[in-house]
């Protein structure tokens, strides 16, 4: 759970609702304060870590962080 614990939910904690680039450039800026290397493909990573999340997405694994609104859209819960 590195990227939502460390990465996602704290770029996004309190901020409402944000369009998918901003959430990008927001875990890119932690990722380098925090000195934590990005994959190749983390954008497509966060993509699936926010669906994954989602308890209105299939994908949903059982812990409810992220609140889909609209395409490209997204809330953190918390």
């Amino acid at each position: 759970m590195l990227l939502v614990d460390r990465l996602i939910v704290p770029a996004m904690r309190g901020r409402g609702q944000m369009p998918v680039d901003q959430i990008y450039r927001a875990v890119k800026s932690r990722a380098k304060k925090s000195k934590l290397r990005l994959t190749p493909h983390w954008r497509a990573t966060v993509r699936n870590t926010l669906q994954r999340y989602c308890k209105h997405n299939e994908k949903f694994v059982g812990e409810f962080h992220f609140i889909h609104h609209d395409r490209g859209i997204w809330e953190c819960r918390d």
